[in-house]
């Protein structure tokens, strides 16, 4: 048995080495019917490879399929081995079925793969240890795309994927966990060949994107790109990244002209510098044109190339042997070391090159290192270079360390018009003093940029200087800043302009916020201001030394003057009617007791009059009617007094709208001055979505003033505070607050600004010349140039304000307001007599029941007494002097006065001694 067995093996060996020219091993390929170019690729490739060595000598063999059919790849894979092939090619990825793989395993045969297939497990790589796969891993591409659009060459922040539905996702999914799918981050726009490619680019437009990464076949390219020109999307400020690797081959170069000006970028592999210069550092030399044009192609020719140096160092070991089983009945033991061997081979050490740089097979199988060109397929120009060691590279910096000089014949007649210096069209809108249109003199019309004037256009032109560009004016249509309708989902104004790539800057006192952050960039601030209040100014009172009057008018004074003398009488009268208000009981000179009353004339009217100028008096009523008019006239002479303190205070204070009105709190908390500001402006905005208890309640009151609190533009607001003259204040930034007061004599700021706000210059979101802005800016502001703009356009006027001038309000009361007051004390004069005269009757009716008496008797005796308002003292029994008295008086009064008088002396004598 061993005997025939080694028989064998000498026959085998004998045969395999008949030829005197070399060693013949076959190579089989499976490759569908359309893929006749991946098949004379194929051919090339052993041609060229038969030329290196006379040792070994490939020859081919292909099997073609039409329809993805595992049956069919099965019989193929094993009609293959049985013709003794040393490797397997294909099939491409188009079939789902790993048939191949699996057969290959089983007898040792290596199998070769040069497109990508789905990534393996742990698991799934033991039953597919024979194959090699050239075609860079999905997974590294992956990175790769991720780390050149996170670059700073690119930094999408934004942008939409518009992929075809067979592409394959898979090498985007580092972008996928770069970025969330949402409309600030990653928008999905799916897409199917064949399809009417303008609603694709439709739907990116209405989106307002201008950053569009492209991921789909080499062949519609051409044909979807196209599409986009109706839709505004070629303009300069587009960028398309274009992840197919065979984009050069699409025709994309067909839109080059001075119209298409996107800004277009594509990846490919790096092609291996050709002999003579054989080095893998000159990465930066041209390639010549060859029929390895597709990646497909390329990838063949390096699986063929890679397997043959590989079978060339194996083939020269004992013990090698050329296959010869049938499918499932053998294993070819030198298959695993020709995979190990190939494994190891090293770029440098194969003939003929590589077709793409950096060919090293990992222990898996996988190709994990590879350079790609990142570079401009409408010129073929290239600008980066990345690799998984050093990320990307500047093409020009890998240029200038080379020893080589390069020749760029492409560029010599090619101009990259995506890169030309551009000219901005700018968006602003009319207002004073950021934009106007300049006056022309008599004879002189301007044309372009002249035609307008402000602190905008004069920091557009510094900065054009500075940073070195060209720039158009467009004044908007709606004459807006730009506030976002949710009812419609759109914006207005400048920033429209900015997002539907009509305008590439937006200028004016545009305050920067985080609703217009969210669709538009701005860059850094060339302003800081706040809000403020503007209102107007009266002009100062002439002095006038009796001004002291003025808190009332003449009506009145003379209305206060009969009220204290009215006052003074009823107190007389009531004192007199109310027992309690008179002295207690002496004996007169007849041994009589009488009582006195000390309301009088001479007492009340000082009474009143303390009682107005807050003095008091040592006369203070018991009874309850006199303290009940003492409290109503106190009232009354406190409501006056305090009146005019205050309104005496105001006139000295100069008591005007300013003057009552020091902040946005009193603003708020008053109901006679209305206030509104620019509708949809920044400032409106600020009120709006604020969560400031007091900003709230001012936004509220806004939005109920009628007519309209809010204003078109800052004009129409200047101009209604001035026609109010007071009854209306406007809340706007404090530099265009600034710019007016100093021009008109009759505004005036109230109080201090808040709300500090920034004006910005907004670009397109995610521009690339944002950056390049913002340090124009900053190095004017180093410069003192925007400090300069600023005094000239705010600071410098030659308005003079005269400050003389007659006062239109002389600020009186008349009796409308002060009328309560009287009535006040009226209704307060009446209830007193009415309880008076009550108190006064029940009075009567004691008397009467106590004497004995009628009570006609007792009410007679005193009412004599009461109407004699000249008597001071009041006898005990009055009803019997009336008996005794005349018609004028008492009889006996001068004699009772006198005695009374006496006995008191008499009296008041005996007690001190």
């Amino acid at each position: 048995m061993l005997t025939l067995k080694f028989l064998v093996f000498i026959a085998l060996v004998l045969s395999t080495h008949a030829d005197d020219d070399g060693l013949v091993m076959k190579i089989g390929a499976i490759f569908f019917d359309s893929e006749t170019k991946l098949a004379e690729a194929f051919d090339a490739a052993i041609e060229e490879v038969n030329a290196v060595s006379p040792v070994l000598k490939l020859e081919p063999l292909k099997h073609y399929i039409t329809v993805d059919d595992s049956i069919m790849l099965q019989d193929l894979t094993c009609d293959l081995i049985g013709n003794g092939v040393a490797a397997i090619l294909g099939p491409s990825s188009k079939t789902g079925s790993d048939i191949v793989e699996v057969l290959c395993n089983m007898t040792g045969i290596p199998h070769l793969q040069f497109d990508w297939h789905p990534q393996q497990s742990f698991r799934e790589r033991l039953n597919h240890q024979m194959t090699i796969n050239v075609a860079p891993s999905e997974l590294i591409l992956s990175t790769a795309l991720s780390d050149i659009l996170r670059s700073k060459y690119f930094d999408w922040k934004s942008f939409t994927i518009a992929y075809e539905r067979d592409a394959h996702l898979a090498r985007l999914q580092h972008i996928f966990a770069w970025k969330q799918v949402h409309k600030t981050g990653i928008k999905l726009q799916e897409f199917q060949r064949g399809d009417d490619y303008r609603i694709l680019w439709k739907r990116i437009s209405s989106s307002r994107e201008k950053f569009v990464l492209l991921d789909c076949s080499s062949d519609i390219i051409s044909e979807v790109i196209n599409a986009s020109i109706g839709f505004n999307m070629t303009g300069s400020f587009n960028n398309l990244f274009i992840t197919n690797l065979d984009t050069h081959l699409s025709g994309i170069d067909r839109f080059y002209s001075n119209v298409f000006r996107v800004a277009v970028a594509a990846i490919r592999l790096r092609t291996y510098v050709p002999p003579p210069v054989h080095d893998e550092i000159d990465v930066f030399d041209d390639a010549e044109e060859d029929r390895f044009a597709s990646l497909g192609t390329q990838l063949i020719y390096d699986a063929v190339v890679l397997f043959y140096n590989a079978m060339l160092q194996l083939s020269q070991r004992s013990g090698f042997y050329s296959p010869q089983f049938s499918c499932g009945r053998g294993f070819w033991q030198p298959g695993p070391l020709l995979v190990q061997q190939m494994k190891k081979l090293s770029p440098k050490q194969v003939k003929p090159p590589y077709k793409t740089q950096r060919l090293q097979i990992t222990d898996d199988g996988q190709r994990e290192d590879f350079n790609l060109e990142v570079y401009n397929p409408i010129i073929d120009h290239v600008t980066h270079i990345w690799n998984k060691e050093f990320q990307l590279v500047d093409f020009d910096k890998i240029r200038e360390n080379s020893t080589k000089a390069l020749k760029q014949r492409r560029l010599e007649t090619k101009v990259d018009f995506s890169q030309k210096t551009v000219k901005y069209t700018v968006a602003t809108r009319v207002g004073k003093p950021y934009f106007s249109w300049r006056k022309e003199p008599e004879g002189v019309h301007y044309e372009g940029n002249e035609r307008f004037e402000g602190y905008a256009v004069d920091l557009l032109y510094n900065l054009a200087e500075e940073c070195k560009f060209d720039f158009h004016i467009e004044p908007v249509r709606d004459n807006k800043y730009g506030s976002y309708d949710a009812k419609t989902d759109e914006w207005d104004g400048i920033i429209r302009q900015l997002i539907d790539n009509n305008a590439q800057i937006g200028i004016c006192d545009l305050t920067i916020t985080q609703a217009r952050r969210s669709v538009v960039d701005f860059t850094v601030p060339f302003m800081q201001l706040g809000i403020s209040i503007l209102a107007y100014k009266e002009p100062p009172p002439q002095a006038n030394k009796y001004g002291f009057l003025n808190p009332y008018n003449v009506n009145v004074w003379l209305h206060l003057m009969v009220a204290m003398l009215i006052t003074a009488m009823a107190l007389i009268l009531v004192g007199r009617m109310d027992p309690y208000e008179w002295e207690p009981p002496v004996l007169n000179e007849v041994n009589e007791e009488e009582v006195e009353n000390t309301w009088h004339l001479h007492n009340t009217m000082w009474l009143v009059l303390g009682s107005i100028l807050n003095q008091g008096c040592d006369l203070l009523p018991r009874g309850v009617p006199m303290r009940l008019l003492t409290a109503f006239w106190w009232i009354f002479a406190l409501l006056i007094s305090q009146t005019y303190i205050a309104k005496l205070a105001a006139f000295i204070t100069s008591s005007k709208m300013t003057g009552s009105i020091a902040s946005l709190h009193d603003l708020v908390d008053q109901n006679k001055v209305q206030f509104g500001t620019l509708r949809g402006g920044a400032t409106s905005v600020y009120f709006s979505e604020s969560n400031d208890t007091e900003n709230r309640m001012a936004w509220n009151k806004m939005l109920s003033v009628k007519p309209d609190a809010f204003t078109k533009n800052n004009e129409e607001g200047v101009d209604r505070v001035k026609l109010n003259k007071g009854k209306y204040a406007f809340l706007m930034e404090t530099t265009s607050l600034q710019y007016y007061t100093q021009r008109n004599c009759e505004l005036t700021q109230i109080g201090e600004s808040f709300g500090e706000k920034h004006y910005g210059i907004a670009v397109p979101l995610n521009a690339n010349f944002r950056s390049n802005l913002s340090v124009g800016i900053l190095r004017l502001s180093e410069k003192g140039v925007l400090y300069k703009i600023r005094n000239k356009w705010f600071n410098t006027n030659g308005t003079t304000c005269d400050h003389n001038g007659p006062t239109d309000d002389n600020g009186q009361y008349d009796m409308d307001a002060v009328g309560g007051l009287f009535v006040v004390l009226i209704v307060g004069i009446i209830i007193s007599f009415i309880i008076g005269v009550v108190e006064f009757l029940w009075h009567v009716h004691k008397i009467a029941l106590k004497e004995k008496i009628k009570p006609m008797v007792a009410f007679k005796g005193e009412i004599n007494f009461l109407i004699r308002v000249w008597l001071r003292r009041k006898p005990q029994h009055t009803y019997r002097q009336s008996r005794d008295s005349t018609s004028t008086g008492y009889s006996s009064l001068g004699q009772m006065t006198s005695t009374s008088c006496a006995k008191k002396r008499k009296k008041l004598k005996s007690r001190s001694e």
